[in-house]
């Protein structure tokens, strides 16, 4: 479905659907023209013939009274006549018929078309046919009086013909044309628009998938370099467009937009550095005054209650100021990690020996399953600061009583480290935000955790610092396993 959702797609559809109702269009009307014209040529054609006929037999048949029965009595005449006299006057007459007969012939020889032409007398008798009519005869029965009438009628043998007929005092005049050589040009142009319609639609959806792809080059570009444009690279600009056109204007437009927001983005983080830096110096000095009262075992319980308390939110304040910097630092490029080569199994040992610490005033039981040798390339400090992050967060979520293991395996390359838990988990609508800043999670048996909502968030950091991967799956009240995926040296 999304192919058919792209512009690229959409454009070339349109462009095909445009090419084939225009091609559509161009067919139909060049045939309904190509067929009237010729038509009209046809006509045109048969009427001057019809006129010529009518004004070539029309003076010849006054003198020669062109009556079939005349003509059956000079012939009688010719056969039985003995008289010198009359013999010439019948072979005068019958020569001068004749010879309008074999006029009309040659006329009709010598025509580019092949028409048919026959003349009857005004009783319907033949005068004259064509020999090309063969056996076949042309009839019709309303015939007009010194006007030319033109129509189309079907002869003896189904033959098509465009017939134009006439009378005068002597005569009916008959001119015919066939129009089966009409009809198969007709069908050769049909043949040809049948053959070119679906070439020119093939042509036109791939000229359109290449104008489409030509145009929308840029676009594709746009995102891509869009795409690789986060907080931490906001230096970065779409390539911009020579021509001025819609899509350079666009990538200037979003050029200065991605200018704001680096300024943006530039002054929180220089509040943010600020701000922390200003807050580490008077909350050490707090903490360093309440914990020199704290020595002092002569002030009263209360007091002493209530110093514990303030120095107890002094040390969350700081950890979450001194998680802040790490932060600022990271997204400024800063901050510069140390990289060398790190027994990552070493490493998850001494995390054990750690969790038992931290989880012994739970009660909660930590076991160390499979833990296979592994080297990774890698800053010891900030990978210890994942895990410990990771091990904390579980110590926090898993009630009294509850179990934490850790392992460590070689998978595709990858050293795979997984921290699971038996804790409260985790709901499946928060899943997707808990590595998001100050992001915390209400849950049911947890309201009095501790916490900043920035140890997850700082453990993504670190994992993909290493060009790895962190990732959860948890149940409600049956714990949670965070999975970091690292690759190896």
């Amino acid at each position: 479905m999304t192919f058919f959702h792209s512009i690229r797609t959409k454009l070339t559809l349109w462009y095909t659907a445009l090419v084939a109702a225009t091609m559509l269009l161009f067919g139909a009307t060049s045939y309904l023209f190509t067929r009237s014209t010729l038509l009209e040529n046809l006509d045109r054609s048969l009427q001057n013939e019809v006129h010529w006929v009518n004004e070539f037999i029309e003076p010849k048949a006054k003198r020669v009274r062109l009556k079939r029965t005349a003509i059956l009595e000079l012939q009688q005449l010719k056969k039985a006549a003995t008289a010198t006299t009359a013999t010439e006057q019948v072979d005068e007459t019958d020569a001068e018929i004749d010879a309008i007969w074999h006029q009309i012939y040659q006329h009709n020889l010598l025509s580019p078309r092949k028409q048919f032409i026959q003349i009857l007398d005004r009783n319907g008798d033949l005068l004259y046919k064509s020999p090309n009519l063969g056996k076949q005869s042309l009839q019709f029965a309303e015939i007009p009086y010194r006007s030319t009438r033109i129509v189309t009628m079907h002869g003896d043998e189904g033959r098509e013909f465009r017939l134009a007929i006439t009378q005068n005092d002597y005569v009916k005049i008959f001119v015919a044309y066939p129009l089966g050589d009409l009809n198969d040009a007709l069908d050769d142009i049909f043949s040809n628009i049948r053959i070119l319609v679906p070439l020119a639609l093939l042509i036109s959806i791939i000229g359109g998938w290449f104008l489409a792809h030509k145009s929308l080059k840029p676009v594709d570009t746009i995102t891509k370099t869009a795409r690789q444009i986060t907080a931490q690279n906001l230096s970065r600009r779409l390539p911009t467009h020579v021509i001025d056109d819609e899509l350079g204007r666009l990538t200037a437009t979003f050029n200065d937009m991605i200018a704001r927001l680096q300024e943006s983005f530039a002054q929180i983080q220089r509040f943010s550095a600020d701000a922390s830096h200003e807050l580490r110096t008077p909350l050490t000095i707090m903490r360093g005054e309440i914990e020199v009262a704290l020595r002092n075992r002569r002030i009263p319980r209360t007091t002493r209650d209530l110093l514990l308390s303030l120095h107890d939110e002094l040390v969350r304040l700081s950890s979450i100021v001194e998680s802040l910097m790490i932060l600022i630092k990271s997204e400024s490029g800063r901050l510069v990690f140390q990289f060398n080569d790190v027994s990552l199994d070493e490493m998850i040992r001494e995390m054990f020996e750690d969790a038992r610490l931290l989880a012994a005033k739970k009660k909660i039981g930590v076991t160390l399953d499979t833990i296979q040798p592994v080297k990774i390339r890698g800053d010891a400090i900030r990978l210890r600061q994942l895990f410990l992050n990771l091990v904390e967060n579980a110590v926090k979520y898993t009630p009294p009583g509850g179990t934490i293991a850790l392992s460590l395996v070689r998978t595709d390359g990858s050293a795979v480290v997984r921290v699971t838990d038996s804790g409260i988990g985790i709901a499946r609508k928060d899943l997707p935000r808990i590595f998001d800043r100050f992001y915390r999670v209400k849950r049911d048996g947890a309201s009095d955790v501790a916490g900043s909502g920035l140890g997850l968030s700082i453990a993504r950091w670190i994992a993909e610092a290493h060009r790895g991967t962190i990732d959860v799956r948890s149940r409600p009240r049956r714990g949670s396993t965070f999975i970091v995926t690292l690759p190896l040296a």
